[in-house]
Parts: structure tokens; sequence; C-alpha cells
């Protein structure tokens, strides 16, 4: 397979819309480029939790692209290999292992920077690099309310399905994958999910049924408009459509028909059945044991993805959202999940 600069190289197929990719080793002047953009706009030196979302995206983008094209170009190819035949991409390698921790998240911003629009996870810190790693004292005090913060197994979902517009891509890099071999990633590639349910008359209905049909998606208390539990607020989308193509989160669904009984009718429980049955068959689903160091880039318009549990609590993968580039800082904060 030809790539875009000769950057990535096509490895195999892992299943259903997921490439393994190798990657050309990066040059440590591109790196160090790379990292003296993000001081030039943050200023001083690289703390990951003051680089929130740019103010001027565009320039920080062009800056990018003329002081460190390796990683503007690296960016470009994924953007590309996303928007045509997967869903998912995989380098087992991303060469950045030697380098501490706070210089990998600011490298991680940068790309995320040249793919598109990296978000805020938050509405007061505004972080765009989130860390997936166990909240033990929140666990302790019952308040963990996300996936990334306990070591359950995490349901087959898109990100951020509560809000009218999701992100377009997230990336996810593993520093310590889990020593007792579960926290293993989960995929669905949307076109895969498509066809199998197209093959059946039950799932071509459950289909259609889905389709452009709004939905309430509840929006969890803290991103609600005053970010109290007070505030309930739903987004009514639907399970399949045009842009994305695809949303679902099991709980959230479910938390949105208990504050609207009226939409929870038989034939949407039948029709949630069949598809929930059609996403949870183990010959279509991609399973990764991302090692140290791993990159995974996902569409989260066209997969849906997941976790095994784990019980080793010093897994640690860090979490970017990245809208598509051009949308407006007021527009990502209110993606912010």
């Amino acid at each position: 397979m030809s790539m875009p600069h000769n950057l990535l190289s096509h490895c195999r197929d892992l299943g259903p819309g997921t490439g393994e990719f190798s990657l050309r080793p990066f040059a440590r002047e591109q790196i160090d480029a790379a990292l003296a953009v993000l001081a030039d706009h943050y200023g001083g030196e690289i703390d990951p939790g003051r680089l929130v979302p740019p103010e001027r995206e565009t320039e920080l983008r062009a800056d990018l692209a003329l002081r460190a094209p390796v990683l503007f170009d690296l960016a470009n190819s994924i953007q590309e290999l996303l928007e045509g035949d997967y869903s998912a991409l995989v380098l087992p390698k991303l060469g950045l292992a030697g380098l501490p921790l706070p210089l990998r998240s600011a490298l991680l911003f940068a790309l995320s920077v040249s793919l598109g629009l990296p978000t805020a996870t938050d509405k007061v810190d505004r972080r765009v690099v989130w860390d997936v790693k166990v909240r033990e004292a929140k666990m302790a005090t019952n308040s963990v309310s996300t996936f990334s913060e306990h070591p359950f197994e995490a349901d087959l979902h898109t990100d951020t399905q509560y809000f009218a517009n999701p992100e377009r891509y997230m990336m996810l890099y593993y520093i310590t994958p889990a020593a007792c071999g579960g926290g293993i990633s989960t995929n669905r590639d949307l076109r895969c999910l498509r066809q199998s349910l197209a093959a059946t008359a039950e799932g071509r209905w459950a289909m259609d049924y889905l389709t452009d049909r709004p939905l309430p998606f509840r929006i969890p208390a803290v991103f609600t408009e005053t970010g109290t539990a007070d505030k309930v607020e739903v987004t009514l989308a639907p399970i399949f459509g045009e842009r994305p193509a695809v949303r679902y989160r099991s709980d959230t669904l479910r938390k949105g028909l208990a504050l609207h009984p009226e939409l929870d009718t038989p034939e949407l429980r039948r029709a949630l059945d069949i598809l929930n049955a059609e996403v949870a068959r183990q010959d279509k689903l991609v399973a990764l044991q991302m090692p140290a160091d791993s990159l995974q880039v996902l569409n989260n318009h066209q997969a849906l993805h997941g976790r095994t549990p784990f019980s080793d609590y010093n897994r640690h993968v860090l979490r970017i959202r990245v809208a598509e580039s051009g949308q407006t800082e007021a527009a990502a904060l209110d993606r912010a999940a």
C-alpha cells in the first residue's frame, strides 16, 4: 500500500475497519521543532495542564506545518486513512517512549492540532490531554462518572454521543498497559455492522427503525448548562444518521429514556435488542492488546470502541478528542466531555 510522504507502512489488517501500520522514526529535530512551536504559542516550559484548545487554531496549525512538517504530514496520512478504508488505525510503536511524559503529551497535542481541533475534556481546567487511569479516591466515594476513571468494562460506544456534534476523531496513546492482561481495547466498525444488520430481515428492520429517529441521550450533570446535578438535559439525536453516521452508548440512552418514557416503546426495545446482539458479535469484534508507546486513532463517527475490565491500577492511557478543523472555540468547548 502506497502512503503519502512514505511515513506509514501498512503491516496488516487486524479485523473489519482496523489496520496496523508502522511509522518511520521521528528525527529529533522534528520533535524539537514541534515543541518549540508549542512553547511559542503557550509560553514557557511545556505543561500538559496548560495545553487548552488553541485560540488561534489556524495559525498554530500553519506554524506546525512549516516548522515540523513530518508531524503535520503524519496527521494528513492518518486523516486520509480514517476517511477512506479504515475506522481505526493502530501504530504499535510511536517512538516516544524515551521522552519524559510531559513532552510526549505535548507531541500528541501537536499531532492533534495537525489533525483538527483538539477539544477540552472539562469546562473548568479545559485540559485537552486527558489521563485515562483509575481514580481510587473517587471510586471510594462512589463519585466516578466516566469509563476513563474506573477499571470496569467499558461497553462498546461512541464518545460524546450526548452532544449535538460529537468529535470526529479520538486518539489513545498507551503509556502503561495493564500487567494483569485486562484492559483490552475493542472496536466495531460501522460499515461491517451495517452489512451484518442488512443480512437479515430483522436486522434491516432494526436499522431502519433506528435511522433518523430522535432518541434522548442524557448529558452528564457536570456538562449541563449549570454544571450541577439539579440540571437535567438530554440531546435528541438518532443512533444512525448522516453526521455522525453512528452515535451510541447504552447507559446515557437508558438514562435519557427514563426522562422520556413516552419514547421507550416496545418497538424501540426490540430494535435495541437486535442492535446490541449484533454489536456484541465476537466474530466481528476487533480486540487489541495495545503495548506501551502504541497509538490508536479512531474515527468516532464510523466506529464503536470499548475496553475489557482490568485489575492493574497502574494502567495509564492518554486520550485526546479532535473535532474537525475550522470549528470555533465555543463549539469545541460545547463538546467537552
